[in-house]
Order: C-alpha cells, then sequence, then structure tokens
C-alpha cells in the first residue's frame, strides 16, 4: 500500500488510545516494516485487513529504497525548477513554451516513482 492517490485527500482524524506497553509493541512492529510513520503504519494495516489480507506487520508493502531515493531527487528538482520559474518571472523573463509541461512531468515522475497514477493534465499545472 502506497501513500494514496492524488485525488483522494485525507481529511478525517482517528484517534486511538494506547498505554505504553501497546505503543512500545506497534512502533517495535512498525519499524519491521521500515515504515516512518505509525500512522501510515496503521492505515496500511487496516486497509489490508479490511481486502482479505491479514494485517501482519511483516507484510505491509512499502516503496523500495532506490525509489525513496528517486522520489526524494524529483521533489528537489521540481522544487528548483519552481524557483527558477519564479526568479524569471520577477526579472520579467518570458519562459519556454513547455516550462508547465516540464514540471508536469515532473510532478507525475515522483508520483509514478511512489508507485501512484500520474496526475491529470490540467491538475498538474503549477499555479502562479
Amino acid at each position: 500500500m502506497v501513500r494514496g492517490k492524488a485525488d483522494s485527500k485525507r481529511t478525517h482524524c482517528v484517534s486511538v488510545r494506547l498505554n505504553a506497553e501497546e505503543l512500545a509493541r506497534w512502533q517495535e512492529a512498525r519499524r519491521q516494516t521500515e515504515r516512518k510513520e505509525l500512522g501510515a503504519w496503521v492505515r496500511a494495516i487496516v486497509e489490508e485487513s479490511l481486502n482479505g489480507h491479514p494485517g501482519v506487520p511483516g507484510d505491509v508493502p512499502r516503496v523500495p529504497e532506490i525509489n525513496e531515493n528517486a522520489y526524494t531527487h524529483l521533489v528537489q528538482a521540481a522544487q528548483d525548477l519552481r524557483s527558477l520559474i519564479a526568479l524569471a518571472g520577477e526579472q520579467g523573463a518570458a519562459l519556454p513554451a513547455d516550462t508547465d509541461a516540464t514540471l508536469a512531468r515532473l510532478g507525475n515522475a515522483a508520483l509514478q516513482v511512489r508507485g501512484l497514477p500520474a496526475a491529470p493534465e490540467s491538475s498538474t499545472r503549477p499555479s502562479r
């Protein structure tokens, strides 16, 4: 299970109270899957269980490490491009016609590295 879909913003919060022993067990189980966030781990376990797969902590799929590195580099490249676009705009420079498309391709590449579908063309355009 991956982080979510581009069109599925999470707006609801569910709280669970744990005692110290329960929290320690949950954190250890999460660490064994190498997930970074407890909430994402819990969500993945519950979703796997609801989809007919027992929620065994070690069986939660995650993005391979190489993809995490690729994702980080793609996000940084997109941020750098946005900074260059902003600087060019401040200086009144004309941008190449394919600037928005290039930024959209970077964003979609980052989504695909995370195992998510590419965003529709219209939703990948940066707001200026």
